[in-house]
């Protein structure tokens, strides 16, 4: 009897559940409030872990494999008198605006540009589209400013080598590598299987590299001829593990927090639909 009890409750429980919910389904406007509730719990986000990184109270990250010998080269490379060059891709053939590979290696192109200004030591950086280029030319001028070495930025150290025209690209910064190797090599970016061009050359000429990409046809090439790559979305946190500044890790915090807010909608709705297929409840499908 009890055990009855129990289930008529629960069912009860559920119907009222269903019945709320289809109910809330017919709310006007609804799809556009659900569509805007990400973004916001975006920003909500972003605030509440840029406090926790202004704090000093973050969680342990794990270490990105080549991002330690690079943050040594930094220091060391004042005694070489060679820069560090940064390879930042080129986009495919008409492109509007940066891909958000471009994005984050111009972030991480800033980033070690204020390493090498604090170390008294120089950087290059390669670009391979005019948009991309421009946007380069003010990150590593602004590092330079915030590092309180305004004075010592050339404005000839951001390189366009060819504009929306990968193998271009990458055979003049091959053949940049071949005339005047540098200390290393930061191979990041929106990249294609001409990479290995990039990649191969540095190779031979002994130059320590790290690679990031996201491309399928890339990083089988970068993963065979550099000394560290950075997978997908190492390539987007790399920036993060390059300062100590509050911003970049709250960014990378907010990252990971919606990706798994993302796995949970995804999970929440395929249950929503097998449920509402299974048991016929007569509820909205999306």
């Amino acid at each position: 009897a009890l055990l009855s009890l129990t289930v008529l409750r629960l069912s009860s429980t559920l119907g009222r559940t269903f019945r709320v919910v289809k109910a809330a389904m017919q709310i006007p406007y609804l799809n556009e409030f659900l569509a805007l509730l990400l973004p916001l719990i975006a920003v909500v986000l972003t605030f509440v872990h840029h406090g926790r990184a202004t704090r000093g109270r973050l969680p342990a990250f794990r270490p990105l494999r080549g991002i330690a010998p690079l943050l040594q080269r930094t220091q060391d490379m004042v005694e070489t008198g060679q820069p560090i060059h940064v390879a930042t891709g080129s986009n495919e053939p008409g492109t509007i605006g940066a891909s958000a590979e471009t994005v984050a290696s111009l972030l991480v192109a800033q980033r070690i540009a204020e390493h090498t200004a604090r170390q008294g030591a120089t950087m290059t950086v390669s670009s391979g589209d005019v948009a991309a280029h421009t946007a380069v030319r003010g990150t590593v001028h602004d590092a330079y400013k915030q590092s309180s070495f305004g004075g010592e930025y050339r404005g000839h150290e951001p390189l366009l080598v060819a504009h929306q025209a990968p193998s271009a690209y990458a055979m003049g910064v091959a053949q940049q590598l071949a005339t005047e190797p540098p200390d290393a090599l930061v191979l990041v970016g929106a990249y294609g299987s001409e990479a290995l061009l990039i990649g191969g050359e540095a190779a031979q000429r002994h130059v320590p590299q790290l690679a990031g990409t996201t491309s399928l046809s890339a990083l089988p090439a970068l993963t065979l001829s550099t000394d560290a790559t950075l997978v997908g979305e190492e390539l987007f946190a790399a920036e993060a593990y390059l300062t100590d500044r509050a911003a970049p890790k709250a960014r990378l915090l907010t990252h990971d927090a919606l990706r798994w807010l993302v796995i949970l909608i995804v999970i929440v709705g395929i249950a929503y639909q097998l449920a509402n297929s299974l048991l016929a409840l007569g509820l909205p499908s999306f």
